[in-house]
């Protein structure tokens, strides 16, 4: 792990799960509860005293789409906590609860709508990190809560899985999934809930086969100008040739100019996020705030990825294998492969950037994603502007000084919906900056 991160890390993992509760109090405490209801279920924490026999508490938000923060108020009646719910000062809902040891169960109503819901206490447990090997049998082609997880695991864990190309093949080129970008997942990070940030680090991206497709007969119309015409070739071909033993790629039918033409290999994650926000299912091909398919070319083997958490579990998925990958993925694709993956998780608990954010040996990399390649601009600029703040306590002038002299950017994505722009700087600049 870096030295940037680390201490946010440690101080994470000696959270403790809460305040003791007592057996005439089996209520009180801190939970990580889930409510669930017809259309989706919704996880956040929650916080409850009693006194005399008087409930009182604080939620995140419950609803689908986790607008409102929620306060609690009521009595015990025998066995039960007889609650209201409230937002913003309305009385938005009833529950009634039960406590036994480190469960929580009950059902009411929220927004009008029947819920139940089930919490758990925090576990200070620590248990040693496991190397798990996963092989998939089924794929996804969205970024949802909805989806039900393919596996379960905690921080720390390791995994080794393998992805399908974007046209839903396996290393032996044959058809396993849907086309759509296909992506492995959703893994369950125990422990994640919203508010939290998702460290994955990227250990592994190995080709699993030795050839790709791209489409390259002609330029996408995001980025040449209006006008411009292009005259694709007649007959000229998808499919790149991957020498594994020398590490390069080539044209399988390259023509007289570009027979010479062999370029190193890089293989990288071209997809890859946890469950969006407001309840969303985003097509796999599709980013945002979650992740999703960034396209970014330093998302390889060595780089640690950042991403936001929006419901329990955080959901991360991934696919999208590309053996090599120019900045913006201008003609609409990388070299499409399928890869073998190991990835290890983390959680900084309580602590979010709002946004992806990336690192390697040489960058720390802030992600701008917005409807316009200006928008995404400001975005990275600004996600940039507050990691610094949050990391060093520097002040607006300083950050000024800083981010003129040494930014840096890469367009990572622009054929997409939403481009993508990083905004990066220099581990070697941030080693000047004194520690707060």
């Amino acid at each position: 792990m870096s030295r940037i991160v680390a201490g946010i890390v440690a101080a994470a993992l000696s959270l403790t799960a809460g305040a003791a509760f007592a057996a005439d109090a089996p209520w009180a405490g801190t939970w990580t509860v889930t409510a669930s209801f017809a259309n989706g279920r919704t996880a956040a924490p929650l916080t409850l005293t009693e006194t005399d026999g008087k409930i009182e508490g604080t939620a995140g938000p419950l609803d689908e789409n986790q607008y409102f923060p929620l306060t609690l108020r009521g009595k015990r009646a025998g066995a039960t906590a007889q609650l209201e719910v409230l937002a913003r000062g309305d009385v938005v809902g009833t529950l009634s609860l039960t406590a036994r040891g480190a469960a929580l169960s009950g059902s009411g109503t929220l927004y009008g709508v029947p819920v139940t819901l089930v919490g758990v206490r925090p576990s200070t447990a620590r248990v040693a990190p496991q190397d798990r090997v996963f092989k998939p049998v089924t794929y996804q082609l969205q970024y949802s809560a909805r989806a039900e997880p393919v596996l379960r695991i905690a921080p720390g864990d390791r995994v080794t899985t393998t992805t399908l190309d974007n046209e839903g093949r396996n290393a032996a080129l044959q058809y396993e999934g849907m086309p759509g970008n296909t992506l492995t997942g959703p893994f369950y990070v125990e422990g994640a809930m919203p508010g939290d940030t998702l460290v994955v680090h990227i250990e592994r991206v190995v080709l699993t086969r030795d050839t790709a497709r791209m489409y390259s007969g002609a330029l996408n119309e995001r980025v040449v100008q209006s006008g411009y015409v292009q005259t694709p070739a007649k007959g000229w071909g998808r499919t790149w040739v991957l020498d594994r033993d020398k590490g390069v790629a080539r044209l399988e039918a390259p023509g007289d100019k570009l027979t010479g033409l062999e370029l190193p290999l890089k293989p990288m994650i071209g997809s890859i996020g946890v469950a969006p926000p407001l309840n969303q299912a985003l097509y796999a091909g599709d980013l945002g705030f979650h992740g999703g398919n960034l396209d970014y070319n330093r998302l390889v083997a060595g780089s640690t990825l950042y991403l936001p958490v929006y419901h329990a579990g955080a959901l991360l998925s991934l696919g999208d294998g590309h053996a090599l990958q120019g900045d913006g993925e201008i003609s609409g694709q990388g070299l499409e492969t399928s890869l073998e993956v190991t990835f290890r998780v983390e959680l900084i608990k309580g602590k979010s950037l709002g946004q992806v954010w990336s690192e390697d040996a040489d960058y720390v990399m802030v992600s701008g994603i917005d409807n316009g390649l200006d928008a995404s601009l400001a975005m990275a600029t600004t996600g940039m502007a507050r990691w610094l703040k949050d990391r060093y306590q520097l002040n607006d002038s300083e950050v000024a000084a800083l981010l003129s002299a040494a930014v840096e950017y890469d367009i990572a994505e622009v054929v997409d919906t939403r481009p993508h722009v990083v905004a990066k700087i220099a581990k070697t600049t941030l080693a000047m900056i004194r520690e707060p």
